[in-house]
C-alpha cells in the first residue's frame, strides 16, 4: 500500500492522504483507491499511480458536472468520498 499525498500537477488539493493498493497483474500494475471504487493500470507502478491520480480527477470533475438527481447510488457514493478527499484549488 502507498499513500497519495498530491494530485499534482492538477488544480486539486488533497484533504486527506489517499490510500492506494498496487498489484502486479500479468504484465502490468493496477493501482486502486478502494474507498472510491477506482482503479487504473499501467506498465509500471509509477504509471499506474499517475493514471489513478488522473482518473480520480476526471471522475470527480465528471460527477460534479452532473445534476445530483441524475446520479445513481454508486456515483453519488463515489462523489461523496471524493468530496471528503479532494477539493479544487481556488
Amino acid at each position: 500500500m502507498i499513500r497519495l499525498t498530491t494530485l499534482a500537477p492538477g488544480p486539486f488539493d488533497l484533504l486527506v492522504e489517499i490510500p492506494a493498493i498496487i498489484q502486479h497483474v500479468d504484465d502490468s500494475f493496477v493501482a486502486t483507491f478502494f474507498d472510491a471504487n477506482l482503479s487504473a493500470s499501467g506498465d509500471t507502478r509509477e504509471e499506474a499511480v499517475q493514471n489513478l491520480k488522473t482518473l480520480i480527477v476526471e471522475v470527480f470533475e465528471d460527477l460534479e458536472s452532473e445534476p445530483p438527481e441524475k446520479l445513481g447510488p454508486e456515483p453519488r457514493r463515489q462523489l461523496a468520498v471524493l468530496h471528503e478527499t479532494i477539493r479544487r484549488r481556488r
